[in-house]
């Protein structure tokens, strides 16, 4: 009985071995031996394993990879796809579609086993799928017939790109692209190439102030990882600058790439290398004449000032640059620059800014004696700066002939009653630190008289008079001359002394001819 167990079928012997054991005969009966049968040997292992999960053998992990593989592709696909985004009737199931697989392609970044397996074997189809998208021709937003914030003091609802939902998470996903860490680098710089950044950088003149936080943090990040490029990011940002200076008048992004160019400057090496400093003056100098400087001018100050900390040489051509490139008809811009040019003095060393203090003074002069209230009030302020009342003493001798005059005369005459206040004490501080040279300063008054504010009755008549004389002789020569409606013609009004008295002797050279 206990040898007819053995062949049970119920107990399979290379399930349990141990079955062979616990029937043991008991002491003094005989053994009975018996072979095993052939069908009761253990199982060789094959390739073919069962799969845990869905019980397939052999190739059914080679399949599930493959699946991965092609819902991927097919993803990419379907973000490839563009539509009108004009219309939200139309196309909506695949716009629908489209943005699902935009979600699901941003999840797969989030499995490091998955961007190995399946976005690194294909970035080259995911970089063309990116291109695709965002490289477009930027819309042209309709400008509203409503009054701005400006005139209204209210702020208007901005108008929104149709077709930015689907594009910020292309963004999104490039973005977070760059910073996956199993995308090397190797692998990356194959599709930074030149075309590419030229390409990219013109998206930066784009209306919509989230896809350019976006193109900035992107360039950044590519700029921060791919270190082979840096030298041709760099390039192409100047010839965008360049072509800002010297040809457009207006980029969108000019603020986003300088909140860049902030961050590699301050990671220059000191001393500044040639290509750096010829990148100072060739660039950023330059951009204060650009028009539209004011929408990008605290970034672009903030570059200067990181070049003063890296090499405080480069104040002088800064501060020759910012004379140089004056704003004369917009008061915001000039109030920006006297706030810049307060920090460079702070900088420069008083010893190597004798040959522009007549410059400096003059400005400062035209500023404090303009009829514009904020413009004058700002330039007072330098008065409170001991790096500027340093400069001041260090070279009276030619400061105090420029200044004092001008200040006495609107410490008595400025119509305005808290500034002819700061005037009256800024005359009396003038006084105290020489008084000799004060009054030798109020002696020539003569030399201080294109600085005037206002103007002699009979100095005016005999300007007009002269204008007048010079008008009737280029129409005997050229009768089909027109005289042009300017503001210093009597039939307009001028309150002040304005400058383009000053330029007659264009008028005097045109007659000569």
């Amino acid at each position: 009985m206990r040898c007819a167990s053995l062949v049970n079928n119920d107990i399979k012997p290379w399930d349990n071995l141990n079955h062979l054991k616990m029937s043991r005969p008991a002491s003094g009966s005989k053994t009975v031996k018996k072979s095993m049968p052939a069908t009761a040997q253990r199982p060789i292992k094959t390739a073919s394993k069962v799969h845990p999960k869905t019980g397939a053998k052999g190739e059914a992990k080679t399949e599930t990879k493959s699946t991965a593989r092609d819902a991927f592709m097919k993803k990419v696909q379907i973000c490839m796809t563009t539509y009108n985004y004009a219309d939200d009737t139309v196309d909506a199931k695949g716009k629908s579609e489209r943005l699902t697989a935009i979600n699901d392609l941003q999840a797969m970044l989030n499995d490091q086993r998955c961007v190995v397996s399946n976005i690194l074997p294909n970035l080259e189809l995911v970089m063309e799928m990116i291109e695709k998208n965002i490289f477009r021709p930027l819309p042209n937003k309709k400008k509203s017939t409503n009054l701005g914030m400006s005139e209204t003091g209210i702020e208007q609802e901005e108008q929104i790109d149709p077709s930015w939902p689907h594009l910020q998470g292309i963004y999104e996903f490039f973005l977070q692209l760059v910073l996956n860490d199993a995308i090397d680098v190797k692998s990356m710089k194959v599709h930074i190439t030149p075309r590419f950044i030229q390409s990219f950088l013109e998206l930066f003149d784009s209306e919509e102030n989230y896809e350019r936080d976006y193109l900035k943090n992107i360039l950044h990040k590519v700029y921060a990882k791919l270190v082979p490029r840096r030298k041709m990011i760099r390039k192409a940002m100047n010839d965008c600058f360049l072509a800002l200076i010297h040809e457009n008048y207006k980029f969108n992004g000019a603020a986003e790439l300088l909140d860049i160019l902030a961050a590699i400057i301050s990671g220059f090496a000191i001393p500044l290398r040639d290509e750096h400093v010829t990148f100072f003056k060739m660039i950023i100098i330059p951009l204060h004449k650009v028009q539209t400087s004011s929408f990008f001018f605290e970034q672009l100050l903030r570059c200067s000032m990181l070049f003063l900390s890296k090499d405080r040489n480069l104040a002088i051509p800064l501060l020759q640059g910012t004379l140089k490139y004056w704003p004369f008809a917009s008061y915001l811009k000039e109030t920006l620059f006297l706030t810049e040019l307060q920090e460079i003095l702070e900088v420069c060393e008083v010893s190597k800014i004798e040959a522009l203090v007549p410059k400096l003074f003059k400005r400062i002069v035209k500023c404090i004696s303009g009829s514009h209230l904020q413009i004058a009030d700002r330039a007072m302020c330098f008065f409170e700066n001991d790096f500027f009342l340093n400069i001041l003493k260090s070279y009276k001798e030619v400061t105090f002939p420029m200044i004092i005059p001008t200040v006495v005369h609107l410490a008595d005459n400025h119509w305005h009653t808290i500034l002819r206040e700061s005037l009256v004490a800024l005359k009396t501080i003038l006084k105290e630190i020489d008084p000799y040279a004060f009054e030798q300063a109020l002696a020539q008054e003569k030399k201080s008289k294109e600085l005037r504010v206002t103007q002699d009755p009979e100095e005016r008549k005999r300007l007009d008079d002269k204008w007048a004389k010079l008008s009737a002789e280029v129409k005997k020569k050229h009768p089909d001359y027109q005289e042009p409606d300017v503001p210093f013609t009597m039939k307009h009004l001028v309150a002040t002394y304005n400058e383009l008295y000053a330029k007659i002797y264009d008028k005097e050279k045109y007659v000569s001819i």
